[in-house]
């Protein structure tokens, strides 16, 4: 078992160390292969924030009409409360 995974792990090191190039143009070949990475991921990007920004929109609306409702329904329970409380005018005066 214990030459298993060291031929695992040595056909692993094989297959990296493989290239068409010589070694140094790996440095050459990562950075352009960085560059396509960025740039095929470019849309995303767009994507993403526009999800994000639609969903904080979202959120505040549902949250400001929550908050309308609470005052309008506050104003009705206050409008419905007398302004002064009623005079007793059958109280005997001091």
């Amino acid at each position: 078992m214990a030459d298993y995974a060291s031929e695992t792990v040595g056909w692993y090191v094989w297959l990296s160390e493989l290239s068409i190039l010589p070694q140094e143009y790996q440095y050459i070949m990562r950075v352009i292969s960085s560059f396509f990475i960025t740039l095929a991921l470019t849309p995303i990007v767009p994507i993403i924030a526009l999800v994000i920004y639609d969903l904080i929109l979202w959120l505040w609306r549902l949250a400001a009409a929550s908050w309308s409702a609470r005052s309008a329904m506050r104003s009705d329970v206050a409008a419905q409360l007398p302004k002064h409380p009623p005079i007793n005018t059958t109280a005997p005066a001091r």
